[in-house]
């Protein structure tokens, strides 16, 4: 994401999607905007659904990069449980969301990021996990990959 997002911006929209999708209230919430909205399912882009739950950056261009990060997952592959399958990273957050928000044991959601493949254009990993040492829950856990922001060449940086 740090090719779209400053790099500060990173852990706070990590801290939004994962406060969103936590233990207790704010699963329950989401399990109820699922049933009544339908916010995750095929209708629906990343886009809309994190932007209508106020998931972003709070300035605006870091806004637009994250907003362009999500269309961006759009072009990567997707793995579930290390498997490859035939969607999309993006279309498979929204897959894996909608099934286990509707499923009858939702799980709470773990968000995190790895390096995306140099080779490729990195792959959205999907897995159930126990993501925090103090913890036995078991979350799904939705890892999407980054890239680190490009230093502009030296001869393009500004002179102090």
């Amino acid at each position: 994401m740090g090719a779209f997002v400053k790099d500060g911006y990173v852990p706070h929209v990590q801290d939004q999607l994962n406060s969103r999708f936590a233990v207790g209230d704010a699963l329950t919430e989401m399990i109820g905007f699922q049933k009544e909205f339908k916010l995750f399912s095929p209708d629906h882009t990343l886009r809309s659904s994190f932007t209508l739950l106020n998931i972003a950056p709070v300035e605006e261009k870091d806004r637009d990069g994250f907003l362009k990060y999500l269309d961006f997952l759009k072009r990567t592959g997707a793995e579930v449980n290390g498997q490859a399958t035939r969607l999309t990273g993006h279309n498979q957050i929204i897959a894996s969301l909608q099934e286990n928000l509707e499923s009858k044991r939702p799980m709470p959601v773990y968000f995190t990021w790895h390096p995306s493949d140099p080779s490729a254009k990195g792959v959205v990993q999907i897995t159930s996990t126990e993501p925090f040492s103090f913890s036995s829950k078991t979350f799904l856990t939705i890892s999407v990959p980054t890239e680190p922001a490009r230093r502009p060449k030296a001869g393009a940086r500004k002179k102090g």
